[in-house]
């Protein structure tokens, strides 16, 4: 059976894994850093904490983040691999079927195609930023909650925290009320588009529906050839055995 991790695709959910780490790490470096500012006007802080503790305190939570982050991204990536693989031979073993019983003439091809434009996608001539937006929303909703919310929630804070007319108390009450507000209507608008997205089927242009088309013929040569080698073997074996049984 052919792999359902190929090799060259694992690379690349990789890379985009760590490239994901990246991001929400620094995302969350930002704002530690930030907080580690406002922390150090604070003399009593000052005192209790060395320099040793507050570095720790502004790059733990950022790798933390990236570790967190980079791992379920890479688990999630290669078990959507795994299941597109599947599906790609379960998918060849259906059109093998229909080519052999039923539509002797039929192309391979238009089969391939048939299955992949009915397994819920939206094919457009290209993927314009609007569309890969659309995508990584729909694949990664909370992502783009955490990324929009905690930079507006920071900015609130930031643009609060220059109002010296008001005391702390109340900056922090505008925060958590205008920060709520945001992450909500953030919450309401992203979940919104995942639904419709779901409904409708991601994105994918005419380049992509055939790199799924070649895919898939690619696992059947795979599974073919595995076939043929496994009836090779089995033939060897069931030669080697009479031969035991002659002498």
């Amino acid at each position: 059976m052919a792999s359902l991790t190929p090799l060259s695709k694992s690379d690349e959910v990789v890379g985009k894994s760590m490239n994901e780490g990246y991001m929400n790490g620094f995302m969350v470096f930002v704002p530690s850093l930030g907080a580690m500012y406002m922390a150090l006007k604070n003399p009593t802080f000052r005192k209790v904490t060395n320099v040793q503790s507050r570095t720790a305190m502004v790059i733990m939570p950022a790798l933390f983040a990236f570790a967190f982050v980079s791992e379920t991204k890479l688990i999630d990536g290669m078990e959507e691999l795994a299941a597109e693989t599947e599906s790609n031979m379960k998918t060849v073993a259906w059109a093998e079927h229909v080519k052999n019983n039923y539509a002797k003439d039929a192309e391979l091809h238009d089969l391939y195609r048939k299955s992949v434009m009915e397994s819920g996608v939206r094919m457009v001539p290209e993927l314009t930023p609007f569309h890969q937006a659309a995508n990584y929303i729909q694949m990664n909703p909370f992502k783009c909650i955490a990324g929009f919310g905690v930079p507006a929630v920071s900015a609130i804070y930031f643009s609060e925290s220059r109002k010296s007319h008001l005391p702390q108390q109340l900056k922090i009450l505008h925060t958590r009320v205008f920060g709520q507000a945001t992450v909500i209507a953030t919450l309401l608008g992203i979940m919104a588009l995942k639904e419709m997205m779901d409904r409708g089927g991601r994105y994918i242009t005419d380049e992509q529906v055939e790199e799924r088309v070649e895919e898939m013929r690619a696992t059947r040569e795979r599974m073919l050839f595995n076939i043929d080698e496994e009836a090779k073997r089995f033939a060897e074996q069931r030669q080697h055995n009479h031969d035991i049984n002659k002498h």
